[in-house]
């Protein structure tokens, strides 16, 4: 599969997607880590994972730390993610800061969602050179598509197990 060209000739670029059983709360996620060196591709890493009792954005946001711990501390490359879920392009580029100075509350005064996820994520980019982008979830970017196919196989993993721990083998 042929990525999109990189931001930059030498960073690390990672595109993430998930999936989600509505009906089931029950989800995958999956991340790709693309290396380049010079504009080219020298490594490449899928992660995956999935959960019960779970939602959309709580998968977009474990594709990111999934992803964000497979870099070293020590990376200084700089590092794009690139994730179909404007509310994390959103959440690490415009709302954190207030978020932070509110003690973890909204503009309404309400606790932000996940803050667990959200916590893990700013630790994880600690020291390291992270720019979030949007990547319109549109057909035709080869690796938007490879990792939204990606996530849809994780998560109908996911719902078949939990399907079967429900139900047995008659699932």
């Amino acid at each position: 599969m042929t990525a999109a060209l990189p931001p930059v000739p030498t960073c690390i670029v990672i595109y993430t997607g998930s999936s989600w059983q509505t009906q089931l709360g029950v989800g995958g996620y999956a991340a790709i880590l693309c290396r380049y060196r010079d504009g080219k591709i020298e490594k490449r890493r899928p992660v995956t994972g999935g959960a019960v009792e779970t939602s959309n954005i709580q998968m977009e946001m474990s594709a990111v730390i999934d992803a964000l711990k497979q870099i070293r501390r020590d990376e200084t490359a700089p590092i794009f993610v690139f994730t179909c879920n404007d509310l994390i392009m959103k959440g690490m580029t415009e709302w954190l800061p207030g978020w932070v100075a509110k003690g973890w509350r909204n503009g309404k005064g309400k606790r932000v969602e996940n803050v667990d996820l959200w916590q893990e994520i700013v630790q994880l980019c600690e020291g390291l050179s992270v720019t979030f982008r949007w990547a319109r979830n549109q057909p035709g970017n080869p690796m938007n598509d490879e990792v939204a196919r990606v996530a849809t196989k994780e998560c109908d993993k996911w719902v078949r197990q939990h399907c079967r721990e429900l139900f047995g083998d008659a699932a």
